[in-house]
């Protein structure tokens, strides 16, 4: 491994000095959160600063042993963060369809969750209606629990 390359004398020592910076900024958004999935993407955006600090420290020294410490870490890595989606799978709902207090109150009076009480009565798509697994009666029992202002914001 040749470590001659053109500007090695101040290239290295910034690519350090710019590693350092970003994890330093990773480490605050890991314990600042505010949600594990946040914590969990900056552990593995330290790893990967890790992956490349060990890179430039094989280029440094002229020491190839140390790529190999960098694909083990890395495939590391990767098995760690896919662990963590078994964490935070989430059954039934996904996270992008989170209850809301009129979908609660739908829910007590035996209509389908996931509408919003953005849309106008009658206008339910047949898409929604559909997915529900209920046919028209889920978007019907909806529509006639709004008409009766059960879902009044």
């Amino acid at each position: 491994m040749n470590a001659a390359i053109a500007g090695a004398a101040w290239v290295l020592p910034l690519t350090f000095a710019l590693l350092a910076l970003g994890a330093a900024l990773i480490l605050l958004r890991l314990v600042r959160g505010p949600r594990a999935p946040d914590r969990v993407v900056a552990i593995d955006a330290l790893s990967m600063i890790a992956i490349a600090a060990i890179a430039l420290l094989a280029l440094a020294t002229a020491q190839p042993m140390l790529l190999d410490a960098a694909v083990v870490l890395s495939l590391v890595s990767f098995l760690g963060t896919t662990a963590f989606i078994l964490l935070f799978r989430r059954r039934g709902r996904g996270a992008d369809e989170a209850a809301t207090g009129a979908d609660a109150r739908l829910l007590a009076a035996g209509a389908a969750p996931g509408s919003t009480s953005a849309q106008a009565p009658g206008t339910e798509p047949e898409a929604r209606e559909t997915r529900t697994g209920g046919g028209a009666a889920p978007a019907r029992r909806i529509r006639e629990a709004r008409a009766n202002g059960e879902a009044a914001q």
